[in-house]
């Protein structure tokens, strides 16, 4: 099973502050769209949905 790495949540994280679509994200960094919209679900701020990079890998760590 492949991951998303540290520089692909930065990605993303940059990406979702230009507003791009999880199919456009999805088809930058090489990840179904589907993985997309699970990261963002499980890794971003519970208080007001934020998806910022250092949060999500924080909690990514977390888990493992």
């Amino acid at each position: 099973m492949k991951h998303i790495t540290e520089s692909q949540r930065y990605t993303i994280s940059i990406l979702r502050k230009q507003g791009k679509s999880k199919t456009e994200i999805a088809e930058m960094i090489g990840k179904h769209k589907s993985s997309i919209g699970r990261e963002l679900r499980r890794n971003s701020d519970g208080r007001n949905q934020e998806y910022r990079s250092d949060l999500a890998q924080r909690k990514h760590t977390n888990r493992q």
